[in-house]
């Protein structure tokens, strides 16, 4: 395990608008893993990848990823080509599939 509560200075070289809504102190590296993970996919860069892959090990990211409840279709495929996990194990992918949508394009 990669992660831990001792990393706290790491988390202010993501960007800072990832956690708009949260005080950025009160963020711990292996508890809210999946709050990073999470919104790093969804509203980080490039650059911001490379500092959670440098904190979090492969296993730790798939566990992590498979878990998370909302991850846009280019996460998905990203995820899934980068740490190898078909996109039927994803928790969001999954749970989509059950889900109507409102709108029918």
């Amino acid at each position: 395990m990669k992660a831990d509560s001792n990393s706290k200075q790491d988390i202010y070289s993501l960007s800072s608008h990832l956690f708009w809504d949260t005080p950025i102190e009160d963020i711990d590296w292996y508890q809210h893993r999946a709050f990073i993970v999470e919104r790093v996919m969804g509203y980080g860069s490039i650059e911001d990848w490379e500092i959670i892959k440098k904190a979090y090990s492969k296993e730790e990211m798939r566990e992590i990823v498979i878990g998370i409840r909302v991850l846009d279709d280019f996460s998905i495929a990203f995820l899934s080509l980068v740490l190898d996990l078909p996109k039927e194990e994803f928790r969001c992918y999954t749970e989509r599939q059950y889900q109507p949508s409102f709108w029918h394009y």
